[in-house]
């Protein structure tokens, strides 16, 4: 019983503990006010907010995306819905807190509302920027890695006909390595179904007449089945464009669209770890519009969104984080410094001081577009008004926004957290000698007399890119004439490597046959016979000679390092299989030679040989198959990073001790 009770009053405890320190939710709660003509006042409810990081602005904020559960949406802190039919909806809150310290958003809040509508529903928030448009899309916040986010597809119909169709959503871009995004689920208010089956990325390419004819027949005018019609070239270029660029598709087939009609649904995507390396990158979601009837043209709505490690409205993106070094030469840079007056009052001035990476040409920077928006500072007369000053220093640029006014997110009467920000993208292009290292940019922000706030670094790296080389060559045996051969073959290594880098060689070898030379042995069957004065000895002479050759398959891996445009060196070793033929030649003869004992010479004395035999020349073919490992070290000279160069590889084989050999080579790197 004393344990129950000492159990019970350390939970109590522990409940007043929490309480008094203010324990953060794990959710966006929210409650209702039911307002006296039928709406429903939203007010939410979320965890306090954490500790803003060193260098960033101290008041940190939630901004706040609702969904009503009927196809309508807001963005405002406290919103204000009215429902336009009675029924049970699902409404939603999705905060994010900026300034957040890397710390994920709270879990999105979930109510079910029993709604007595009382009135007229208002007209649908869209997120049309453009009377024109038929499909645009927005996000709730920017996306981070393992963090969902949403997105709204807006749709609308601008002719004077009603019409079915599909919406289409990308995403996923084929030039990341990696993936973004996982597909989560969606929300549709309007009788939107999946289409999965052309998901499957394949055009219809035929009418189904048939079901057409059915529905004539029966009604005795086209009113049966509305089938969809082919899709207009217009439409199949834009597929066929998307689908070439994104590795995700998502369809849906929509119907009784009617003129001037406007919907919403809703997509969660969730962020994946593998974004975490491509942070400070513009990404892209795309969106497409195809109505079904051909009066009706197609749209298309393309979403640029930068991938941040936390919600800081202070950052840099650009637009490319792996860059290709081959094509150094053609490749631009678009950058975007954005930024938040994040103070109680208006600012005037907002000076951005940007660092720029050795090889990015400044002196061609080109501003693409900016907000607050303003003409260019003209160069030799002070502004007289709002104006964009633009100047360029030894390492970085500098963009000062002059006479605006931006106003303070803390500032009274702002409820707008867009109109309080501001941007500016400009584009940078690679130097030709630009070295071929990662490199990354900041930006210094300074909102009239304020502090400095700095923002992230945006990164880029050079892809590893492939430089095949084509080679030949000569290698000789430094201690034997007659020993050289020539070689030929391919080489593969890393594009213009600034750093330690590895090679691979094949290398086929070709030796044309050479004349061994030429060997004969004499073997004496006959031995003097102790007090005789003559014997007789039988002589089989032997002559031998041939030629040898071979080819031969080399493989030389490697260490490179280029130190300078002009000279490189390197260390390995190769592993060389030789398959070598000839042909051997062999003749005998058989003498008999008469030795006399020459008492005054002391000596025998050989006489006339008489042949007794002699055969012909026999010949038999050489084959011999050889595995050898060397290693060695060699000296480049020229165009060592990319072009022609000459180089020099000696080492030895390690082989019945040590074989020396060079080898002397021109080398072609493409």
């Amino acid at each position: 019983m004393k344990t129950v009770l000492l159990l019970f009053v350390c939970i109590y405890l522990s409940t007043i503990l929490q309480a008094q320190t203010g324990s953060p939710q794990a959710f966006a709660d929210f409650s209702t006010e039911r307002q006296a003509d039928g709406a429903i006042r939203f007010v939410p409810n979320c965890p306090p907010l954490p500790p803003a990081p060193a260098g960033a602005s101290k008041a940190a904020f939630y901004t706040y995306f609702w969904e009503f559960g009927d196809g309508d949406f807001s963005f405002e802190s406290s919103p204000l819905h009215r429902y336009g039919s009675n029924g049970t909806y699902q409404a939603s809150l999705d905060a994010t807190a900026h300034y957040d310290d890397n710390k994920k958003p709270p879990k999105r809040g979930v109510r079910t509302m029993l709604a007595d509508a009382g009135g007229t529903a208002a007209t649908l928030a869209q997120v049309f920027e453009h009377p024109r448009q038929r499909i645009a899309l927005k996000t709730n916040r920017k996306p981070r890695p393992e963090e969902e986010l949403v997105c709204i597809v807006s749709y609308r119909n601008n002719s004077a006909f009603a019409t079915d169709g599909r919406l289409h959503l990308f995403f996923n871009e084929k030039k990341f390595p990696a993936s973004h995004f996982t597909f989560q689920d969606a929300r549709t208010h309007f009788g939107e179904t999946p289409d999965a089956a052309y998901s499957a990325l394949a055009l219809p390419k035929t009418y189904d007449w048939a079901a057409l004819f059915e529905g004539i027949a029966t009604s005795g005018c086209a009113t049966g089945p509305r089938m969809p019609a082919p899709p207009s070239p217009r439409t199949e270029i834009m597929l066929e464009k998307a689908r070439k660029a994104y590795r995700e598709e998502k369809v849906w087939r929509f119907t009784q669209l009617q003129s001037g009609e406007s919907r919403n649904m809703f997509a969660t995507l969730g962020g994946t770890a593998s974004m975490l390396k491509d942070t400070s990158a513009f990404i892209h979601l795309y969106g497409l519009f195809e109505p079904f009837d051909p009066a009706i043209p197609a749209d298309e709505f393309t979403l640029e969104i930068e991938i941040v490690s936390s919600h800081d409205p202070n950052a840099i993106a650009v637009s490319d984080t792996r860059v290709n070094y081959r094509r150094l030469g053609s490749e631009r840079l678009d950058y975007k410094v954005q930024f938040q007056n994040n103070g109680e009052g208006p600012a005037q001035k907002v000076e951005l001081t940007i660092t720029v990476p050795e090889g990015l040409n400044t002196a061609r920077m080109r501003p693409l577009s900016w907000y607050p928006e303003c003409p260019i500072c003209p160069k030799d007369a002070p502004p007289a008004g709002s104006c964009l000053d633009t100047a360029t220093r030894a390492n970085g640029l500098v963009f000062t926004f002059r006479n605006i006014y931006l106003p303070g997110s803390r500032q009274e009467g702002v409820s707008d957290y867009d109109s309080t920000q501001g941007f500016v993208r400009y584009r940078l292009e690679p130097g030709r000698d630009m070295p071929k290292r990662a490199f990354r940019s900041r930006a210094k922000i300074v909102f009239d007399k304020n502090p400095p706030i700095y923002t992230n670094f945006s990164k880029t790296r050079f892809k590893p890119g492939i430089s095949p080389g084509l080679k030949a060559g000569y290698a000789f045996r430094p201690d034997s004439s007659g020993s050289g051969y020539l070689f030929m073959g391919a080489s593969l290594s890393p594009y213009k490597s600034w750093k330690i880098y590895p090679q691979v060689e094949l290398l086929t070898g070709l030796k044309g046959r050479t004349d061994l030379p030429e060997t004969t042995t004499e073997e004496h069957l006959g031995q003097p016979i102790p007090g005789v004065d003559f014997y007789k000895d039988t002589v089989i002479t032997t002559t031998r000679s041939g030629n040898r050759g071979f080819i031969s398959v080399e493989i030389p891996v490697l260490l490179r390092k280029n130190f300078t445009k002009f000279f490189g060196a390197g260390i390995g070793g190769s592993a060389i299989l030789a398959f070598h033929s000839g042909t051997d030649y062999e003749k005998r003869t058989i003498d008999l030679v008469p030795y006399i004992y020459e008492p005054m010479l002391e000596q025998y004395v050989a006489g006339d040989p008489m042949r007794l035999d002699e055969s012909e020349q026999e010949r038999t073919s050489f084959s011999e198959t050889t595995l050898r490992y060397s290693v060695f070290a060699d000296l480049t000279f020229g165009a060592v990073r990319a072009g022609p160069n000459l180089g020099i590889r000696a080492g030895g084989f390690l082989h019945e001790g040590f074989q020396p050999f060079v080898q002397i080579s021109f080398e072609v790197k493409l």
